[in-house]
């Protein structure tokens, strides 16, 4: 079973294929032309070093001539200029080849054998430059006008009708403005410091971004942070930020006209030993946080037991879980520990202001 291979293979193959040619008949030429040019210069007493010179030196010349033409062309400047040096380095290529096809005394066969690699490459890179040329205005939006087709019998038997159409149609094209004789490329835009930021956090990930879109805005909640990231192209919901910034959700309280059923792991079964505790402090009117604070504190300290902390709550007629009482005890220590580090450091600086402090 045979395959067709894809285009893309063909077209590569082809593009292959088209610069091993142009190759082959640009090192065919130079070699030519070198060739001729240290033969004749060796038959005027040239020293071989500098001959040898003189004919490398011609052909980069040559060489630079047509890739200026070349580029001069893609980039839809006057390459007029160029087009004449090439032509001009490939006039010198040719008349020095019939020189030297005279000194061999090849005849008429000789001088079209050592010009034909220097007229091939001019036809070539004639015909380059026209593919070139069209690629380019195709680029820019320009249309260039053609030729209709009206067939022989057309031009044949209506000959004088058909310029007229031509000239019309020819009149109608420039006129019209639909292919502008030259269109400058348009200036690259100037980078924002959006641009430059949206660059960065694609490069960094956006883990990275979101932990210094933190940093930049402490206390940003993480919608904020999502909103802020959706300017520079990088796309998170605010869950996924609480995520990245280690953050535990704070559980919402649904007010509803009937009570709710409690469930098992909402609510657990109160333990005697604590629902008849009478000494409990009474956390009436206080926040959620400093309630379950309150009650952590009388039953031992900030490390006791969620469920402890939440069946004494609900005595009071409060209502909670235990992961919310598990993250209001942890920042509850955080500050606790927060505090005694700004403690320590004040007695410290005291202890130094009064001359009793130790100075390493």
């Amino acid at each position: 079973m045979t395959t067709t291979p894809p285009d893309w293979a063909q077209r590569t193959a082809a593009a292959a294929s088209r610069h091993a040619v142009m190759a082959l008949v640009r090192t065919a030429a130079a070699l030519m032309a070198g060739w001729s040019l240290y033969v004749v210069a060796r038959h005027y007493g040239v020293p071989k070093g500098l001959a040898l010179a003189a004919g490398l030196v011609f052909d980069g010349v040559a060489y630079l001539c047509l890739r200026a033409s070349s580029d001069a062309i893609r980039a839809g400047r006057s390459a007029a200029p160029s087009i004449l040096a090439t032509l001009g380095m490939g006039a010198v290529s040719i008349y020095l080849n019939l020189v030297h096809a005279r000194f061999t005394g090849g005849g008429r066969p000789a001088e079209v054998l050592y010009a034909a690699p220097a007229v091939g490459l001019l036809v070539v890179s004639a015909i380059a430059w026209n593919a070139a040329r069209d690629e380019a205005r195709a680029a820019r939006g320009e249309a260039p006008f053609r030729l209709p087709s009206f067939g022989f019998w057309g031009w044949a038997l209506a000959h004088g009708e058909a310029t007229t159409a031509v000239r019309d149609q020819a009149v109608a094209h420039v006129t019209s403005g639909a292919s502008p004789t030259h269109q400058p490329a348009s200036a690259l835009p100037a980078r924002t410091a959006e641009d430059v930021i949206a660059a960065e956090f694609a490069e960094i990930g956006p883990a990275a971004a979101v932990q210094r879109v933190a940093a930049a805005n402490p206390a940003a909640t993480d919608s904020e942070i999502a909103d802020t990231l959706a300017t520079y192209q990088v796309t998170v919901t605010p869950t996924q930020v609480a995520l990245l910034l280690d953050r535990a959700a704070v559980p919402t309280i649904r007010l509803d006209r009937l009570a709710k059923q409690p469930t098992a792991d909402e609510h657990p079964a109160l333990n005697p030993a604590h629902a008849m505790r009478g000494d409990a402090p009474q956390v009436s009117g206080m926040t959620k946080a400093d309630a379950i604070t309150t009650i952590a504190r009388h039953l031992g300290g900030l490390n006791v037991e969620p469920a402890a902390v939440v069946q004494l709550l609900a005595v009071q007629g409060m209502s909670t879980d235990n992961a919310y009482v598990r993250t209001a005890l942890g920042r509850a220590r955080q500050a606790e520990a927060k505090a005694a580090v700004e403690a320590a450091a004040q007695t410290k600086q005291a202890e130094r202001s009064s001359g009793t402090g130790f100075y390493p």
